[in-house]
């Protein structure tokens, strides 16, 4: 399909959600039909019925908006008076230093008129007084002594909602849980056995990465390698962020690279022929995207690798816009409210960044002698001319990522990191050596000998790394708070972003 009608689809599909979002049903249902009895008029006349396709489109990316934010009429966050309800832990629990989350899906509550049915999921804050272990796991069936309740709105205008994001998620309730004997285990396991491999495989590879590392860089790795931040200190956190690099800590198409690379090298060396490698590779990425979780950033990347890796096996010929676009219609039908969330909008915006602005900066810079010939790197040994080439590709697609996103992080975070390109680019080489660690521990960590180099080498890098990023980020100047722009200035920007480019191109190609 030409990447004209996939990007069509998904911009319909995207304009429903957010006319969904904006207007009431009534409203979006009328502006439904509307669109639809004018898209038939202009068919009639011009002949053309993939403008009835595209209404059709737009009319259903707002009704799956509309029917996916309804609350059902059991969910528990509807009833009152709950003592006591019964669920399942529907994720692999989130283990911090100081408390546990789980997620329930709820099916019957006590109250104080008797047991009811219900659904929906409850985000439960295990925040334990005692020293009793907190064990817990993906599928468990347990009954929670607590009294649910609705998250709470921000304070003050332009704060982070946490209601919000929770209801993005489809969770309307929450509940704290001070004790650990107020969860009751119960009889019985709903667990999806591949679910509970992909988490397996998940706790196996932190426990290696912990035993041939320091705790300290044993999180970054895990962090890197899983996306989850969750054991590393608040400093840190506030370090990699005012740098511009807390991109590393998430889950990304960068990861899924590294996975696939490996995977498919290992079975190569093992002899396996190309109909078993593309198979077994795309079952290691759902697996790592079960593992870490549904995600955007996660979740495009995973549908762009399998694409592009089921292509030569249909004998086609990838088109990485094609691809995009598909990400994001697919990204949007598993979770249609992940256009409002900043990890949606900042994993596309910087994909969409490399895919059509990074040559053309990376063309206008040469031009400028900002960056050296290829040519006159001839001279240099071929790993030397790697490093350089990847630095150089690094900073490229940081200033060309920065362009990018930089409205958006100013939206949402109220900040622009002075120090993104520097601290990028020298995480750049360190970011591909942590990943691979990371997931070569899974076998060398046992291995005599080769498990502690192993260890050595990886700790050696993610210190390096660490001291990059606080170094940086704990500068005076490390970023500007800048107040959230506005959507007629960000779009203002956007336009005035595309000009520039659309010149850049029109005079590198003239040259």
């Amino acid at each position: 399909m030409p990447e004209s009608r996939t990007a069509a689809l998904a911009m319909c599909f995207t304009a429903g959600i957010l006319a969904a979002s904006y207007c009431s049903p009534l409203g979006w249902l009328t502006l439904g039909v509307v669109v639809g009895g004018v898209a038939v008029l202009l068919a009639r006349r011009s002949a053309r019925p993939g403008i009835v396709i595209l209404a059709a489109v737009f009319f259903v990316g707002a009704a799956w908006y509309g029917v996916r934010m309804q609350v059902p009429a059991d969910d528990i966050s509807r009833l009152p008076g709950i003592r006591a309800f019964d669920g399942t832990i529907a994720a692999d629990p989130d283990v911090r230093e100081d408390s546990v989350r789980l997620l329930i899906t709820a099916d019957s509550a006590e109250t104080w008129a008797g047991r009811r049915d219900v659904s929906g999921l409850v985000l439960i804050n295990v925040d334990p007084q005692h020293d009793q272990p907190v064990t817990f796991e993906y599928g468990d069936r347990v009954r929670i002594a607590a009294h649910p309740y609705s998250p709470f709105d921000p304070t003050n205008p332009g704060q982070f909602s946490w209601k919000a994001y929770l209801q993005r998620q489809g969770i309307y309730a929450c509940a704290s849980v001070r004790n650990p004997t107020d969860i009751t285990i119960l009889p019985g396991d709903a667990a999806n056995p591949i679910v509970s491999f992909a988490y397996a495989a998940k706790h196996y590879l932190s426990s290696c990465v912990s035993r041939i590392h320091p705790h300290r860089e044993a999180t970054v790795i895990i962090g890197i390698v899983m996306g989850t931040y969750s054991y590393l200190p608040r400093a840190t956190i506030d370090n990699f962020s005012r740098t511009g690099t807390l991109h590393l800590l998430a889950a990304s198409g960068f990861n899924c690279f590294i996975l696939a690379f490996m995977v498919t090298w290992v079975l190569k060396r093992l002899r396996f022929t190309g109909r078993w490698i593309v198979p077994i590779t795309l079952c290691a990425l759902g697996l790592y995207l079960i593992a870490v979780g549904p995600k955007a950033s996660i979740v495009r990347a995973t549908v762009m690798a399998g694409l592009w890796l089921l292509a030569p096996p249909f004998k086609r010929l990838p088109n990485i816009k094609n691809l995009f676009f598909t990400a994001v219609v697919v990204t949007l039908l598993m979770n249609p409210s992940d256009l409002f969330d900043v990890g949606f909008q900042l994993s596309f915006a910087a994909v969409w960044a490399l895919i059509t602005a990074s040559s053309i900066i990376e063309r206008g810079l040469r031009h400028a002698g900002m960056l050296p010939d290829a040519r006159k790197q001839s001279r240099f040994h071929p790993a030397l001319r790697w490093v350089v080439g990847e630095l150089l590709a690094a900073g490229v697609a940081t200033v060309t990522v920065t362009f990018y996103t930089a409205p958006i992080i100013a939206y949402h975070f109220n900040y622009i990191s002075l120090v993104s390109l520097p601290a990028n680019i020298a995480l750049a080489l360190g970011v591909y050596v942590v990943t691979a660690v990371g997931l070569a521990s899974l076998a060398l960590a046992y291995v005599p000998y080769v498990g502690i180099c192993l260890g050595w080498f990886g700790t050696k890098v993610t210190d390096a790394m660490l001291g990059v990023v606080n170094y940086l980020g704990s500068g005076s100047y490390s970023a500007v708070y800048v107040a959230s722009p506005s959507l007629v200035v960000i779009i203002g920007y956007y336009a005035l972003l595309y000009v520039a480019l659309d010149w850049l191109r029109s005079l590198t190609d003239e040259r």
